[in-house]
């Protein structure tokens, strides 16, 4: 009966460290996820800010029509299409949906 006891006891033990650690372990893997959510929210932000800012030089008459700038924007849409794709996994941390970015374009 004894042995019982301690048996039982001792797994208790055991038991309680284990769940200890795990509580501990989902916290840190739940703020680095909300960490890298909120780092690519972000980065999305300055990417479209560039976009605009792209669009705002390429509108100017001094570079009107400029291919390079056009590769750029072209190249910056393309880039935001790709992350807008992977928005379930990072708006963790944003209120509502991100409808700030332009749909995907086909090629």
């Amino acid at each position: 009966m004894i042995i019982t006891i301690v048996i039982l006891s001792l797994l208790f033990v055991v038991s309680m460290v284990v769940n200890g650690f795990l509580v501990w372990f989902n916290r840190e893997a739940i703020n680095k996820l909300l960490l890298v959510s909120n780092n690519v929210v972000d980065t999305m932000g300055l990417i479209e800010e560039y976009n605009e800012h792209l669009e705002s030089l390429y509108e100017m008459e001094m570079f009107y029509g400029d291919a390079t700038l056009k590769g750029l924007i072209d190249h910056t849409k393309f880039v935001l299409a790709e992350m807008k794709k992977f928005e379930q996994v990072y708006n963790l941390t944003v209120d509502g949906d991100i409808d700030d970015y332009p749909p995907e374009e086909e090629a």
